[in-house]
């Protein structure tokens, strides 16, 4: 995936089976991804993509602008959790605008998790 450019971050990073899709974008001001559409079982392989990226980078902090998702299921949001489990501590992930439902699923089942910021 490229970053930086605000395109599309690859063809390969998007999934469209049956009207559920998930595409992703690079951030051309800040280092992370835009995400649009949803998070679920057909879309799995690109969220995973997405996560591999972010926790592959250097940057202290990266972006997820999240405010395209329509809906994030509790697999994908576990997936959330893990990469941010893996990430040292100083560095973090920024979560802008995401769907109500994954901030309170994040709460639920990893109220300590603090790499991970909820950003309005």
């Amino acid at each position: 995936m490229a970053y930086g450019d605000g395109g599309p971050a690859a063809d390969a990073a998007s999934a469209d089976r049956g009207g559920a899709g998930l595409r992703l974008y690079s951030l051309a001001e800040r280092p992370g991804i835009r995400l649009v559409g949803e998070i679920s079982p057909s879309t799995r392989p690109v969220w995973r993509q997405a996560l591999a990226q972010l926790s592959g980078r250097r940057d202290h902090v990266c972006f997820l602008e999240l405010s395209a998702i329509t809906f994030v299921d509790v697999a994908g949001a576990s997936e959330l959790a893990r990469t941010a489990q893996a990430l040292t501590e100083r560095r973090r992930l920024v979560l802008e605008r995401p769907p109500p439902e994954l901030p309170r699923i994040l709460d639920m089942f990893w109220p300590e998790l603090r790499t991970i910021e909820v950003a309005a």
